[in-house]
Formats: structure tokens, C-alpha cells, sequence
């Protein structure tokens, strides 16, 4: 009899342990209760840990506060800081895969730690699922290891997570998962275990298969917005507004799909690249499109501190003194977050600081007056932001920013002023220049 035939079996089959609750953890662990599993979670950090089991996330995401209190409530979602002596036929690794900010090579401390744990409880009929976005060949050549010192034969697969930050809890339920398993027993079971989840699985023939497929469609959109940014930096050469010459060519034209552009970033985009890159070394291949598009976006805030600083100093400006407020903190303002990992934001602040700028401060709808102040700049009230500022610095698109009363925050700021609108959110060209107030943005000087 197989592990998923019989009553008492598919009970069993039912509970799920998750290890790491971070962004991708967490929503995991809600969806899963939500959908019928009996889920409990290991989270590490005291702090993260006490708030989820008061039923508060400790970020933001859209309809997930309501439903975490919901699954806590039925009892089908739990936590505790050490993973539980007994053992659970289901396993699911989503700890963090950073990569290192000087070398940008992945580590792996955080997914062979919890592979010991989960080695030394669980049982020769457990399923591990590795959810993390690993370098290829992680879960067969780091993961499956540390499971054979006290298991012979560990079932085990792979299944990336795929959703859009802001909209998690919306995709977990109708995105395809994508799923490769070290046999065809893991990944059955896998398969089965999403399937409750959405109507879409998607079984690929290996463990490497399903690893490299979360990394491209990550390096596919970041070449998308590389190319866009570098059409926008053409433009700015020729002295054309680059939005209106993208959406030209787009439009009615449906060869020509170009997304607009803007800063790119976030905690997946600005490392999965890399976390590819590092897979092929052992190979001798270096992906050149892949590498040449990833530096392009972490060169952008660099060129846009240049371009501040050059009309600063052309406009007499004491850049000690001289307020520059940043407008949107997190690292993306559409779908709504409050996530400062891979942020614009972040690279701007040591942009314009190692350009001499010293009085910063900074906003955003969600991201805390704490967090802000992490950063090492001061966190300001929208109402204040534009206050004796001589340069205004959107930074993402959230929303909110369009509903602010545009000529009254002009007058507001210190002239000569600098309003760089990145996002191209205002069209207002007569009002900058009467407020004398100079206008820029990723696609118009």
C-alpha cells in the first residue's frame, strides 16, 4: 500500500512542516491552511515569531493579516521556533537564498542548516520539498546529501515559488506550479500536495529543470526592463521623451510589447540573475545578455545621482544643506508593499550620499518611520516632504503619489528645485516652469 492509499495515510499526509517563515514561507503556510492542511511553521527570529502567533505578519501583504488570523484561529496553522521532534510526512524548505552583496555568490548556510534539522527527525517516507530559489543543482547536489546521512533513500522535490509580491495570497491558488522530483514517488506526492492548492501542476522531468525555471523567469523580465531603461537612456541623448516614444511604438504594433522604464528591483530580480551566473561558472559559461542587463539596473541610480549633482552644482547648491526627499521607499510601490530588500531606494541613499548630499529624508505609505530611519535618513509626513525641499526624488509608483496636490507641493519647495518624476506619473510641463522647478525623469532630461 503506498503512502498516499488508505484513510490513516492520507490524514497523515495532511500535515504539513515548513521551515523558514519569511515572505515566501508565511504566504505558503496561509494558503496551505486555508486550503485544509494542518500546517505548522518554524520561524527562528523571536520577534517575527511572538507577532505571527498574534496573528499580526510582520509585512505587508494584501488580504494576508485577515487570513492568518482566520487559520489561526481554526488551529490549522502553527509555529515554534525548533522544528517539532515528531515527525511529519511533509517537509517544505523556504529559508532565504541571498546572494553576497560584494561577490554576489548565493549562500547556502541557511538550507544546509535546515536540512540537518529536518534530516535528523524525519522518516524514511518523507517528503522534502525545497520551495527556495536555489543555484541549479542545489537540491540535488547540497540537499539530497544531507538527507542521505540518516535517510537511504530521501523522497524529495522541487517546486519554486512564482508569485508576484503584493499579490501572493491572489496567485498562490491559479498560478501553475512547477514541480521536478528525484523519482517518480516525490513526484507524485508533490503533485498531489499542490493540487489542492491550484488547478494547475506542472511535472517536469527533473530536479534541475524545475530549479532553472524560477531563475529565467526572473532573468527574463529583468532583460524586459534592461532593455527598456537603455531605450530610455538613448532618448535621453537625442533630447526625446522617451514614455511617449515607447508607447508610439507600442501601440496598435503587436510586435512591439516594451514595458516602460523605471527602477528594477526587489528581492528576486536583483539577485536571481546572479544566483544563475554563479550556476554556470563550474561550466565556464557566463551569460552575457543575462549579466550586461542585470548591470544595467544597478547602474541606474548611480546616473540619475550624476545627473542631480551636476545641476545642483550648476545651481549653486550647499549639498550638505540642500534638502532631498525620496519618495517611495520600497522596492515597488504596484502591486503595494512594504519590502525594502533589493530597493532603488537603498542604492540612491549611498548614490547621493557618496556624492556629497548629506540632508536626506525619506517616505512611503507602508514602509514604518523605524525602517525608514534605518536607512540612516530621516523619515518625513507626506505633508512635509516637499517643504524647503530642493530636490524631489520619486522613487516608486505607489498610487498615493498621483493623488498629491501637484502645484501646491511645487510652491512648497526651495528654488531653484529638482523634481524628478522616475516613474513619469506627472505631464505637467507649464507648471514646472512656473514654479520654477526643473523637471526630470528615466526617459527625459
Amino acid at each position: 500500500m503506498g503512502l498516499l492509499e488508505g484513510g490513516l495515510k492520507m490524514e497523515l499526509e495532511n500535515k504539513i512542516c515548513i521551515m523558514g517563515m519569511g515572505y515566501v514561507g508565511l504566504t505558503l503556510a496561509v494558503a496551505m491552511a486555508k486550503k485544509g492542511y494542518r500546517v505548522h511553521g518554524v520561524e527562528i527570529d523571536e520577534k517575527k515569531l511572538e507577532s505571527m502567533k498574534n496573528g499580526k505578519p510582520y509585512f505587508y501583504e494584501a488580504g494576508l493579516e485577515s487570513t492568518l488570523r482566520t487559520v489561526i484561529d481554526k488551529r490549522s496553522l502553527t509555529f515554534s521556533r525548533e522544528i517539532p521532534s515528531k515527525q511529519y510526512p511533509v517537509y517544505i524548505i523556504t529559508v532565504g537564498t541571498p546572494v553576497t552583496e560584494d561577490t554576489k555568490i548565493p549562500r547556502f548556510d541557511m538550507i544546509k542548516r535546515v536540512s540537518k534539522e529536518i534530516s535528523r527527525v524525519m522518516s524514511q517516507d518523507s517528503l522534502v520539498i525545497l520551495r527556495s530559489t536555489v543555484a541549479v543543482g542545489t537540491t540535488r547536489n547540497i540537499v539530497l546529501p544531507i538527507l542521505k546521512r540518516q535517510i537511504a533513500s530521501p523522497r524529495i522535490a522541487f517546486c519554486s515559488e512564482r508569485t508576484l509580491e503584493g499579490k501572493a495570497l491572489e496567485e498562490i491558488f491559479t498560478l501553475p506550479q512547477v514541480i521536478g522530483a528525484i523519482d517518480e514517488e516525490s513526484l507524485r506526492r508533490a503533485s498531489s500536495i499542490f493540487h489542492k492548492i491550484t488547478p494547475t501542476v506542472v511535472e517536469v522531468s527533473s530536479l534541475e529543470t524545475a530549479e532553472i525555471i524560477k531563475l529565467l523567469d526572473n532573468v527574463y523580465r529583468d532583460a524586459q526592463f534592461a532593455l527598456a531603461n537603455e531605450i530610455a537612456e538613448i532618448c535621453e541623448i537625442y533630447g526625446i521623451n522617451g514614455y511617449e516614444t515607447i508607447r508610439a511604438a507600442n501601440l496598435g504594433y503587436n510586435r512591439t510589447n516594451i514595458a516602460l522604464p523605471g527602477y528594477v528591483g526587489g528581492p528576486c530580480l536583483e539577485k536571481d540573475p546572479h544566483i544563475l551566473a554563479y550556476s554556470l561558472k563550474k561550466y565556464k559559461f557566463k551569460p552575457k545578455i543575462i549579466l550586461e542587463a542585470r548591470s544595467l539596473h544597478e547602474k541606474l541610480q548611480g546616473r540619475i545621482a550624476d545627473r542631480i549633482l551636476k545641476w545642483a552644482s550648476s545651481n549653486g547648491l550647499d549639498l550638505k544643506k540642500a534638502k532631498v526627499t525620496l519618495l517611495g521607499m520600497a522596492f515597488k510601490g504596484v502591486p503595494e508593499v512594504d519590502d525594502l530588500r533589493g530597493s532603488a531606494s537603498v542604492i540612491m541613499i549611498k548614490e547621493l550620499k557618496s556624492r556629497g548630499f548629506k540632508n536626506l529624508c525619506g517616505h512611503d505609505f507602508l514602509v514604518s518611520d523605524e525602517n525608514v530611519r534605518k536607512l540612516k535618513i530621516e523619515p518625513v509626513d507626506i505633508t512635509d516632504a516637499f517643504n524647503d525641499a530642493s530636490i524631489v526624488i520619486f522613487m516608486n509608483n505607489h498610487p498615493g503619489y498621483r493623488k498629491i496636490n501637484l502645484i501646491d507641493c511645487l510652491k512648497r519647495m526651495s528654488k531653484p528645485a529638482y523634481f524628478m518624476d522616475s516613474w513619469n506619473m506627472f505631464d505637467f510641463e507649464d507648471v514646472f516652469s512656473k514654479e520654477k522647478v526643473h523637471y526630470g525623469s528615466i526617459g527625459r532630461r
